[in-house]
């Protein structure tokens, strides 16, 4: 296992962002590619705010643990600004799509997974980009920014075609989150999707702890879902 630091490019308008990228010891040049966007609260400006994108154990926390095996994972930081409340993956979309389409990456099979504010952020990269993600799988996302990119987004075929989706409790939140949830869940396979009782950081640790959707053997984790290997860490 290999871990370092590389930068996705920007534009005129939009910053560079950093990024940890993870790699397999083994079979680097086939390995698939696995994308994670992270949450509102660990978007950065500086270097050493990186770390962050570890935060609830996500892939790359996994990948250097050594539990999730086989693939490349690359976990880019959004730069906030000019608040930590108003940053949007939206922005950044061109720069991954560019990024994961360069020689390196060439055929390569590219899933992808988001929690919360990076939930979305798949959601708005698959409408984006719909050829390429192969898969995904997010949890607890934030609604979209308004009615139209709500309407994009439920309309859009690749939705239901290839992802999986678990929210946590959803009794306390409002209506644009509720209504939001209903129709991305109605969307799915009722095997790829599910709500559960959890707060939203306890279900971000679960989910990519490698948590079931649910209790019945047949339904898969998201590493499942995506094809990938993973083996939970083992406590003893």
């Amino acid at each position: 296992m290999r871990a370092f630091i590389e930068i996705i490019r920007g534009d005129e308008t939009v910053r560079e962002m950093a990024a940890l990228t993870v790699e397999p010891s083994s079979n680097l040049a086939t390995a698939p590619i696995l994308l994670f966007l992270h949450g509102k609260g660990e978007a950065g400006l500086l270097p050493n705010e990186l770390p962050k994108v570890l935060i609830h154990q996500t892939p790359p926390f996994q990948a250097i643990l050594g539990c999730l095996r086989g693939a490349v994972v690359i976990a880019p930081q959004a730069p906030y600004g000019p608040t930590e409340e108003n940053w949007n993956w939206r922005d950044h979309l061109r720069g991954l799509a560019e990024f994961l389409h360069r020689d390196r990456f060439a055929k390569r099979r590219i899933v992808a997974t988001g929690f919360s504010r990076g939930g979305l952020g798949v959601l708005q990269l698959v409408l984006a980009y719909p050829e390429l993600v192969g898969a995904w799988a997010v949890v607890d996302p934030q609604p979209a920014r308004d009615q139209e990119e709500t309407s994009a987004i439920l309309s859009n075929g690749a939705i239901g075609a290839k992802g999986w989706l678990r929210y946590g409790d959803l009794r306390n939140r409002d209506n644009t989150w509720r209504n939001f949830a209903s129709g991305l869940l109605a969307k799915l396979h009722h095997g790829d999707c599910d709500v559960t009782q959890l707060g939203h950081s306890d279900m971000a640790l679960q989910a990519y702890g490698g948590s079931r959707l649910s209790e019945l053997p047949q339904n898969t984790n998201l590493y499942n879902f995506l094809g990938l290997e993973f083996q939970a860490a083992s406590l003893n």
